[in-house]
């Protein structure tokens, strides 16, 4: 009697293991971590220091719920982050996760720290609620918003009322670190990504920071608004002329620092701006301003530096201020970043870059958009974007100016294929829409 009670256990389990194969579409987590793919990614990898894996596995824990939802496609996702030193979600991926899941009313198996499988089954969402997260550590709100921004854009739950009503704005409260290391600044995503994003794709969001957090206590918090689209897609990028940069800004923020720090990391903007061989900024000085406003805890500063062209490009760079780097080398780190991405003579900067890949694939018609060299959280993007949707990304060097060549020759760059020169990326999206 026991060895059929153990049998049929036994068969119960395989049976379930071949249902969820079967059902859900099953996407490896240590795919860039040295598995099968490792060796067409290992000239790129060696090249990006061990604090930005975070970073990276964000971009494609998020990527892969993204495409789940939009797609009604359940995912399970295997052996998350399975050779780190600490595996499985952290923090801030399962704030992502867990975000997600309500915005979509999700079926969630996995979700807690520690965990290396996820089973993520999306269904209709839920407009009945502002939605809350809080990492509770200085984990990144720029990331929980760009996880959350497309599913929310696609969020409109079927119309109850026979009226042609609008359907409901969309928010939610992210709770965590506004300007932290390895991610995006919020002043990125509210004076360079949503510009942009806004403008070429046709849609309207908000980004309200209500308060700053920085490492290590953080303490933020921002106010993502979004109004869903109906009946509608999101048009396709077309960025293939950069114009002519007409002027460069900046802000610097200090929080709960010495306010001659700012005077400092102006200094150094100053400093490599002097330094810096570019013909097209001669004329061209840096507009920077300062914001001292109070934050209710963590201490730090950072400075976004911005240049926007005649033809409604804008390309950035950042810093944030870390322990033992000076206020003048924040400054000067900000500003040559933004050099090198103003040099490479693409339409949008690095950071940007992989951000757009997302909405490429989701948007209806063709999508060219012209860059510098292509990164690997671009290359990883469209890998995923290629296997969840279907869609299929084409990437082609372009030939460059005489004065192009000469400014790229003396610019920093990988060491991988993509390492230099301009390049078009195109895309045929498969052009997603909700009917309610």
């Amino acid at each position: 009697m026991v060895s059929v009670v153990v049998l049929t256990f036994e068969r119960s389990v395989m049976d379930q293991a071949t249902k969820i194969q079967e059902e859900f579409i099953t996407l490896d987590g240590s795919l860039l971590e040295g598995g099968g793919q490792a060796f067409r990614w290992r000239i790129i990898l060696k090249n990006f220091m061990l604090r930005k894996s975070l970073l990276l596995s964000l971009l494609l824990f998020s990527s892969d719920l993204l495409h789940s939802c939009l797609t009604n496609k359940p995912v399970r996702i295997i052996n998350i982050r399975a050779k780190r030193d600490k595996p499985g979600l952290r923090p801030q991926h399962l704030s992502g996760l867990q975000l997600v899941r309500d915005i979509f009313n999700a079926d969630l198996q996995g979700d807690k720290i520690g965990s290396k499988e996820i089973l993520f089954r999306p269904n209709d969402a839920d407009q009945s609620k502002t939605f809350i997260c809080d990492i509770k550590t200085a984990g990144s709100i720029s990331l929980l918003i760009q996880i959350a921004l497309p599913p929310l854009i696609f969020s409109a739950p079927p119309q109850k009322s026979k009226l042609p009503l609008p359907p409901r704005t969309q928010k939610a409260i992210l709770k965590g670190g506004t300007n932290v290391e390895m991610a995006p600044p919020i002043d990125f995503l509210i004076e360079v990504f949503r510009p942009i994003v806004q403008r070429v794709f046709g849609f309207n969001f908000d980004i309200n920071v209500i308060g700053r957090g920085y490492h290590p206590q953080g303490g933020g918090e921002v106010i993502l608004s979004v109004d869903p689209l109906v009946k509608q897609a999101l048009k396709p990028l077309n960025m293939i002329d950069r114009g002519k940069i007409i002027n460069i800004k900046g802000r610097v923020t200090i929080a709960n620092s010495p306010k001659e720090i700012a005077t400092k990391i102006i200094s150094g903007v100053t400093q490599e701006f002097s330094n810096a061989s570019v013909p097209e900024l001669n004329n061209i000085k840096p507009d920077i301003e300062t914001n001292t406003k109070k934050i209710a805890s963590g201490k730090g500063y950072d400075i976004l530096l911005w240049a926007e062209t005649s033809s409604g490009c804008i390309i950035s760079g950042n810093a944030v201020g870390s322990r033992g780097q000076s206020p003048v080398d924040v400054g000067k780190r900000a500003a040559e970043e933004l050099l090198r991405n103003i040099k490479h003579g693409g339409c949008v900067d690095e950071y940007l870059q992989d951000q757009l890949i997302i909405f490429m694939a989701i948007a209806e018609g063709k999508s060219q958009i012209v860059t510098g060299p292509i990164t690997l959280h671009t290359r990883t993007a469209i890998y995923f974007a290629e296997i969840m949707l279907g869609v299929k990304f084409n990437i082609n060097k372009l030939e460059l100016s005489e004065s192009q060549q000469c400014v790229q020759e003396h610019s920093e760059c990988l060491d991988n294929e993509y390492n230099d020169g301009l390049y078009m990326i195109e895309c045929e999206g498969i052009g997603i829409k909700i009917a309610r």
